[in-house]
């Protein structure tokens, strides 16, 4: 065991040593210090099993000395504590501050001293032992189990400490929040065991791509996030983004699988773009949202006029979920007609009449209400008053035998597995003859879905019509028109718009010819001029709709154009 003794008092000194040297303690080396200073010396620089400390010690005090040593991260010596002064407030003051005992210098005898010995080091020993339980622990709750990274919990308490520090210093920082693209489709695909593993991967590479002064987080799922100062070089933040860029360039194989993951950025700064660690998480997470809206694989910054976009477009979502319920929505219908120009058809088309906004455009909210889900409840409700006026016209008018109503559908409808059976439902209330009505699913859908067979297969053994919309826009159509019951071609209005050219116009003839062979109805839409018209009659076109005939119409007058017209 080696002792240090450090007081001022030479007599005190050699008394203790004395004393030590009585006691049956294993003693190696005993080392002495006249002053706080030496001792402080002696201290850090060799290892001792206790020290004896003086509380009055010159040229302020042992006190100060204690609270020194104790402020070393690295130091694990037990002290104990001398005086000649029995004041209970300071003795209690010295353990508070990291002393191990306290014991009168009146009271040193080679019993009292061996155990005050003894007894501080068990006590600092069971200390340390608390420390670096409490110092695991810490590292648990900050670590996250997967990755090995800091977690969420890390990621906040250094965000809010980087605030106040950067405020202080007057400094800048950025906080980058990362997405694995599509990463859904890998545990779907692979399952959550080899996810897991293409997680490690991603945080492995991510790693690659930070240094010293970088911190990195997983905060959960497939979302990581990236802090750094920028200091005075700016183009470093665009340094990283590259970076990242080139590190998910290349496959990842995990258990056999090549896997090509993309990551999408979100970047913000403080104080550029925030005052506060909320409202920066909140823009990065706006620009996040923007780098995936504008195809993933990238990274953007957090801009005010996408944030400005975001608010209209959350407040466009508050008022979207009262729209049905307040009868704000209405259905438009744009007439079909034959060669003969006859009214064989019509597209009922969804429309909102806000008493503030006015009219939005379908183009601003529909995708607003796939996000949300509520397309599912709008979707049924746009069914439900098709047919409901689909119902009106066959009792109530004249119509052809042959006049179809079509109906769009949404890829959310078409993962509805009771789709068929509401429809199914409605026309049998309705009293509608199957024949009359026709459900419109855009090519892109078709193509990507491949849950959408299932579903188009029970709506045609209904007896509707199933057409596929916007035709020739898919690069894969003809390959998958094999896996529908498909009755009804709607050519793309990009086809149209084009007829006048040469090669347009051949591909279109063909695109016609191809669907009558297959003994399917075609229809173009997006008609405008005589030309169009012309051409579009010419290669024998079913059904004509477009702004050369009628813009879609509310109701009342579709009906009066159309069926009350004299």
């Amino acid at each position: 065991m080696k002792v240090l003794i450090i007081d001022d008092d030479q007599i005190d000194t050699l008394s203790i040593v004395r004393t030590l040297k009585n006691t049956d303690l294993p003693l190696a080396a005993i080392e002495t210090a006249d002053t706080g200073v030496k001792g402080l010396e002696l201290a850090l620089q060799q290892q001792f099993d206790v020290i004896l400390l003086d509380y009055q010690l010159p040229p302020t005090d042992g006190f100060e000395l204690l609270i020194e040593l104790r402020a070393k991260n690295d130091f694990s010596t037990s002290i104990v504590m001398l005086s000649h002064n029995d004041d209970e407030e300071i003795a209690l003051k010295c353990i508070e501050s990291g002393a191990q005992d306290f014991i009168m210098k009146s009271e040193v005898t080679a019993v009292r001293l061996r155990r005050a010995i003894v007894i501080a080091s068990e006590r600092h020993q069971l200390e340390q032992q608390v420390l670096e339980t409490h110092t695991e622990l810490k590292r648990l709750a900050e670590c996250d189990s997967l990755t090995g990274l800091n977690n969420r919990h890390f990621f906040e308490e250094r965000l809010t400490k980087k605030l106040l520090s950067s405020a202080k210093e007057n400094t800048s920082f950025v906080l980058m929040l990362i997405d694995v693209d599509k990463f859904k489709d890998v545990n779907d695909r692979h399952g959550h065991v080899l996810g897991d593993r293409a997680l490690k991967e991603v945080a492995d590479k991510l790693n690659r791509c930070i240094g010293y002064n970088e911190i990195l987080c997983r905060l959960g799922g497939d979302e990581f996030a990236l802090l750094f100062p920028i200091g005075k070089n700016k183009q470093y933040v665009q340094k990283m983004v590259n970076r990242l860029m080139s590190e998910f360039s290349s496959s990842i194989c995990v258990d056999g699988e090549s896997l090509d993951l993309t990551v999408s950025v979100g970047i913000a700064s403080f104080p550029e773009c925030a005052s506060n660690s909320i409202e920066l998480r909140k823009c990065a997470d706006i620009a996040l949202y923007r780098a995936k809206e504008k195809g993933r694989n990238q990274a953007q910054f957090y801009s005010k006029a996408f944030h400005d976009q975001m608010n209209r477009r959350a407040e466009l979502e508050r008022h979207l979920k009262r729209a049905l319920v307040k009868d704000e929505m209405e259905l438009y219908y744009q007439p079909q007609f034959n060669a003969d120009m006859k009214l064989i058809g019509a597209e009922a088309l969804l429309r909102w009449k806000h008493p503030k906004l006015g009219m939005i455009p379908p183009d601003s909210f529909i995708p607003v209400a796939e996000e949300t889900g509520m397309i599912v409840d709008i979707g049924f409700w746009v069914i439900e008053t098709a047919l409901k006026q689909l119902q009106y016209w066959l009792h109530e008018k004249t119509l052809r035998a042959d006049f179809t109503l079509a109906i769009n559908l949404s890829p959310s409808q078409l993962t509805d597995q009771f789709l068929a059976k509401k429809v199914k439902n409605l026309l049998n209330i309705y009293e509608i003859p199957a024949s009359h009505v026709e459900f419109e699913i855009t090519e892109s859908n078709l193509i990507s879905g491949e849950w959408a067979s299932e579903a188009l297969h029970k709506i045609s053994d209904l007896g509707v019509k199933v057409a596929v919309d916007d035709f020739g826009t898919g690069y894969s159509s003809l390959s998958h028109l094999k896996d529908y019951t498909i009755d009804v071609i709607k050519i793309d209005r990009s086809f149209v718009e084009r007829i006048e050219l040469t090669k347009p116009r051949q591909l279109f003839t063909a695109i016609c010819a191809f669907s009558h062979s297959l003994e399917y109805e075609t229809v173009a839409e997006g008609i405008e001029t005589d030309i169009h018209d012309a051409i579009c009659k010419e290669v024998g076109v079913t059904r004509l709709q477009g702004f050369y005939y009628s813009k879609p119409l509310p109701v009342t007058t579709f009906e009066s154009k159309y069926f009350y017209a004299s």
